[in-house]
């Protein structure tokens, strides 16, 4: 047999690298290119897993020996040098080249090559790879071993390639995903009823289906050609017009310049959510370049468009087979992108953009006039609550406000973005509702839109949006209070006790406000009546200074479980701190301004009451403090709330289905 080896120069190589192609659907992409060009009609893949084999056999006319060295073996040899179409004239070739061969040494250490031509033995030879890259670096001749050809060899013509010694990377890839990758690759898979093509992988064939994206497609726009007819057909929901039930397509021009020879052939579409094309195991959310049936570039959207929201929803795929018609090679050194600086991708590109505009523009049309009717993906809740509206106009105006919701994008991230949708959701229906009971829905007739300045302006005019959310305090309040009355630890309500009371001033008095965070006056007054008013009882836990509702407010905390506490002591303290407060903020006029000081509310905070008779809780009200305990300060504010949420049952219909959102 003869002996074969490679021929290499050595520059060119070194230049290049072994390690061109770093992903496994590029390097099939390259070997099922040379089955095509082998005019083979079938390639399979299969994948071994727990051997970390690939094998791609194809049914194409194999190769002699001459071939095998010449030809297969010779890095650089470059087919289009001698004809641009195929063995037979029917196809036009997609390698130009002759590196692609390399790329399955960047994925195995030890590549087996089988082949046979009609009325020709087998031939087999392996490449040990690590053995291949020490040989470059010494710079000899590499020579191949020759192996007894594969038995997945089994017709008349064609080659097998076996791939062994994967990384565990390499062969994870699950057949699905693989299936949409080469599904995206490659346009003539099955397309040609005089010369078909067809993948297979591990017996699955790949068909335009498994792109992975023609169920969720909502709008097509069409450059013509079998490309863009064949993956409509595919589109089985696309939006309708809701007058003339006609579906959102639309054609898009498809000469680039007035010659007729850079024409573009394809489609762009977009989908009813961003997060529909990057849920599969791989991100769909491209517009590819095709030339000559195989992806030139992976993706130009960013290029096209700078707008990420728009961007999010589209996929693409554009033919321009001009690019890899003439004798100007404009493929990177890789065969994944297009050179950027060439006129006639720049041109193609310049074209696209103008395209894109129309695109663009159709879309926020479309979105705008689907109807909520028409929405695929409703919210329930939001659903829920429109159905509680029974006048029709009133519903009309509802849906309109969800739609201005449901076409806006917050974020590129999805989860965020749905956050914030939920969100915008929620008080959309809490303004809607509040503007229904006030009999203001008419204001909502010139409205487009809920983040729109005439939205806002509609509350900033209503002097009462403290009702309209009141619910909402409320609810948030009472969840506070039933941490407090689930506490029955006297450590545990003291720790809670310091956290929440002095913050949340309504669990004293519903009146007052709640304190994001005390004042530098406050803070200074607080640490001068512990300084001033030191505790005769010995049960103080915490004491406070706040100012709020026009009022001086002393809390003071005493330990929860401390029963032996005196009246009279607690009245001289009470007497202490209102003489303290009263004579700091007199000699302290510029932390205070006013024609006089604002009344002192002392609050007292014990675990039982202590008065026994009523002339104690007179001499008590005339020190302007009182006592508040533990237990008594739960139930009333319970019931304050409770009630307040009782008597409004209708608001908390609203609350419930907005907290579902």
């Amino acid at each position: 047999m003869t002996e074969f080896a490679f021929k290499i120069d050595l520059n060119v190589l070194n230049h290049l690298g072994l390690g061109l192609y770093s992903s496994t659907p590029a390097v099939l992409t390259e070997i099922i290119a040379n089955a095509y060009d082998a005019e083979a009609t079938e390639v399979t893949i299969s994948i071994d897993k727990t051997q970390h084999i690939i094998t791609i056999t194809d049914n194409g006319h194999g190769m002699s020996e001459d071939d095998l060295q010449n030809k297969f073996l010779n890095v650089g040899y470059a087919r289009r040098n001698f004809s641009n179409y195929t063995f037979t004239g029917k196809r036009r070739v997609m390698g130009r080249k002759g590196i692609g061969k390399l790329a399955m040494f960047s994925l195995a250490d030890v590549v087996n090559i089988s082949t046979r031509q009609d009325g020709k033995e087998a031939l087999g030879v392996s490449v040990n790879v690590p053995d291949l890259k020490n040989t470059i670096n010494k710079h000899q001749e590499y020579k191949l071993n020759s192996v007894t050809p594969s038995n997945k060899l089994n017709g008349s013509h064609g080659t097998v390639i076996e791939l062994s010694e994967l990384n565990k990377t390499t062969t994870s890839a699950t057949e699905s995903n693989l299936k949409l990758r080469l599904a995206r690759r490659f346009s003539i898979i099955g397309n040609n009823a005089a010369l078909p093509f067809n993948i297979y992988i591990d017996g699955e064939k790949v068909t335009l289906a498994d792109r992975g994206f023609h169920e969720d497609v909502q709008f097509f726009w069409s450059f013509d050609g079998t490309e863009a007819d064949e993956n409509l057909r595919l589109c089985k929901n696309l939006a309708v017009d809701k007058d003339t039930k006609v579906q959102r397509v639309m054609q898009l021009d498809s000469s680039v310049t007035s010659d007729a020879e850079l024409s573009l052939r394809g489609y762009i579409a977009s989908v009813t959510k961003p997060k529909q094309l990057k849920e599969k195991e791989t991100n769909i959310n491209q517009i590819s370049i095709f030339a000559n049936g195989r992806v030139f570039q992976e993706d130009v959207l960013p290029i096209l468009s700078n707008s990420d929201h728009f961007n999010s929803y589209l996929v693409g795929e554009i033919h321009a087979d001009f690019l890899d018609q003439d004798d100007v090679d404009r493929a990177t050194a890789s065969r994944e992108a297009i050179k950027q600086n060439d006129p006639k991708f720049m041109g193609l590109i310049s074209h696209l953009r103008t395209q894109m505009q129309k695109v663009a523009s159709a879309w926020d049309e479309w979105r705008k006039a689907l109807g909520y009717e028409n929405l695929p993906d409703k919210n329930p809740f939001v659903e829920e609550w429109l159905n509680t509206l029974i006048d029709k106009k009133d519903r009309k105006s509802a849906e309109k406000l969800i739609m201005s919701v449901y076409n806006n994008q917050f974020s590129s991230d999805q989860k965020q973005n749905d956050e914030y949708k939920k969100d915008l959701y929620r008080s959309t229906i809490i303004g809607f509702e509040k503007l229904k009971a006030k009999k203001q829905l008419a204001k909502l007739e010139t409205i487009s839109s809920v983040t729109s300045p005439e939205f806002q302006a509609i509350f900033q005019s209503l002097d009462d949006m403290e009702e309209t959310y009141y619910w909402d305090i409320t609810n948030n309040r009472l969840h506070i209070i039933e941490k407090f009355q689930k506490i029955v630890d006297d450590k545990e309500l003291e720790k809670v006790a310091q956290e929440y009371l002095f913050q949340h001033l309504w669990l004293l008095d519903p009146t007052w406000d709640r304190i994001k965070s005390p004042a530098v006056m406050e803070v200074t007054l607080t640490d001068y009546l512990k300084k001033k008013c030191p505790d005769s009882t010995g049960a103080r836990l915490d004491i406070a200074y706040r100012n709020s509702a026009g009022r001086q407010i002393i809390i003071e905390l005493k330990r929860p479980g401390k029963t032996n506490i005196k009246f009279h002591d607690l009245l001289e303290q009470a007497d202490k701190y209102n003489t303290a407060i009263t004579e700091y903020l007199k000699a302290h006029p510029d932390i205070y301004s006013g024609s006089g000081l604002a009344p002192i509310d002392i609050c007292l905070l014990l675990e039982e009451d202590i008065i026994k008779e009523e002339k104690h809780r007179r001499m008590l009200n005339e020190a302007q403090a009182r006592i508040i305990t533990y237990s008594g300060l739960i139930h009333n504010a319970k019931r304050i709330y409770q009630e307040y949420l009782w008597a409004h049952q209708e608001a908390s219909k609203i609350e419930q289905l907005v907290q579902k959102i």
